[in-house]
């Protein structure tokens, strides 16, 4: 302020300006500092692990209600006898002829409940696991250690939630459907607490299934970024996608992995749905489906099952996108600064005139991104009639000297 203060010719418009250049400056400065509370950026904080695991299940549940009949009749097909050579469209009109639409919807109550823990449980394994093991930010781990902890993820997911799964799938095909307590006491009774989980090792092998499907989502869209940035969009514009993208993503994903590991899927449901392969080996299980039905046999329902997971996961991913809070965006690295061999006169650097001018440029830009142009030609319009006052006042002094000197 010290500097700033007018010499005794300076008239009180100059003074008048000075005062208020000074006052715009120190309040640029108090903004570009973040010392000023009204424009300091706020960071995007990283969804807690409650909102992200109920995001994912309001969606696995509204999928689930959505496409149950879907589901009805995958597993018919998926249980049905060798001789039984109906298709899908075959089993969809046997269902509305013998139950009538209701028939569809059997079992739908144990299903939701079922969906509702196991995606709670999975979600929250999710969140917990690559928090832990990224740092908290996921979005720089590579594919193959996300490839390896979506594997863990869904393994742990499995231990939790197999019997569940079991109870759901037995009271699904069960011709008196006696609910999900019903079943559960029923399964007790036939083979105990094992018998809840049936078919839990070739489920944890099927953990590559979702493990494949996370891990080719996140590479579609990385691609998808990589392609729009391409087009123009900045980083951060560019990784906010919409729903339909990440459904779309999703649904491609979990085709590619259906389709690797159907047989596997067969096989898992017939342990836990089939009491003569309770006991059977994935393996002998396939022997059987080879020797009776063909090499087709093995994926025999992976249309229904196509129509089901994929249609599922999409509108899941979907509505979870479309639901939980956007994640922290990690800022992208800065570039190294370029050694460049400078001149030096008197003790200091010599001013770079372009360097410095685009430096103005891009600060200028920023501020005026900020939405302060108004403040900035009031400023420049100050800057102008300081400077015509000062040249007066040197053009007197000028003046003054001659006159002495004479």
């Amino acid at each position: 302020r010290n500097m700033l203060a007018p010499p005794p010719m300076m008239g009180p418009k100059t003074v008048e300006d000075l005062e208020c250049v000074q006052a715009e400056l120190l309040q640029l400065a108090s903004e570009r500092d973040g010392t000023d509370q009204r424009f300091r950026a706020t960071p995007r904080k990283r969804p807690s692990m409650l909102a992200h695991a109920l995001c994912g299940a309001v969606g696995a549940i509204g999928a689930e209600v959505l496409l149950f009949p879907i589901d009805t009749v995958k597993v018919i097909l998926q249980t049905a006898s060798a001789d039984d050579a109906r298709g899908f469209v075959a089993t969809v009109a046997q269902v509305m002829r013998e139950k009538g639409v209701a028939g569809f919807y059997k079992g739908l109550g144990t299903s939701v409940f079922k969906e509702s823990v196991h995606s709670l449980n999975y979600w929250c394994w999710h969140e917990t696991i690559f928090r832990f093991f990224s740092k908290g930010d996921d979005s720089k781990t590579s594919t193959a250690r996300r490839l390896l902890l979506n594997l863990i993820i869904k393994q742990l997911n499995w231990l939790c939630t197999v019997p569940f799964e079991v109870v759901a799938s037995v009271n699904q095909v069960s011709p008196d459907s006696s609910g999900f307590l019903g079943t559960v006491v029923k399964l007790y009774k036939l083979g105990g607490v094992g018998y809840f989980y049936r078919g839990l090792s070739i489920s944890m092998v099927l953990a590559i299934n979702p493990a494949m499907t996370n891990t080719l989502i996140t590479m579609f869209l990385r691609l998808a970024t990589m392609l729009k940035m391409w087009m123009g969009e900045d980083r951060e514009t560019a990784r906010e996608h919409t729903p339909a993208l990440v459904g779309l993503a999703t649904g491609v994903a979990k085709f590619i992995a259906t389709l690797a590991t159907y047989p596997m899927i067969r096989a898992k449901v017939l342990q836990q749905t089939t009491i003569a392969a309770t006991s059977q080996s994935p393996v002998e299980i396939w022997r059987g489906i080879v020797r009776h039905e063909g090499m087709a046999g093995l994926w025999r329902g992976v249309l229904a099952m196509s129509y089901k997971t994929v249609l599922w996961n999409a509108l899941m991913m979907a509505v979870k996108s479309k639901l939980e809070p956007p994640k922290p965006m990690t800022p992208p690295m800065t570039p190294p600064p370029e050694e460049q061999a400078r001149s030096v006169f008197m003790g200091r650097d010599v001013l770079e005139l372009d360097a410095a001018a685009e430096k103005l440029d891009e600060v200028l830009k920023h501020i005026r991104r900020d939405g302060t142009s108004e403040r900035i030609a009031k400023l420049e319009r100050h800057m102008q009639h300081t400077t015509e006052e000062i040249s007066e006042i040197k053009y007197l002094l000028q003046q003054f000297v001659k006159a002495g000197l004479r």
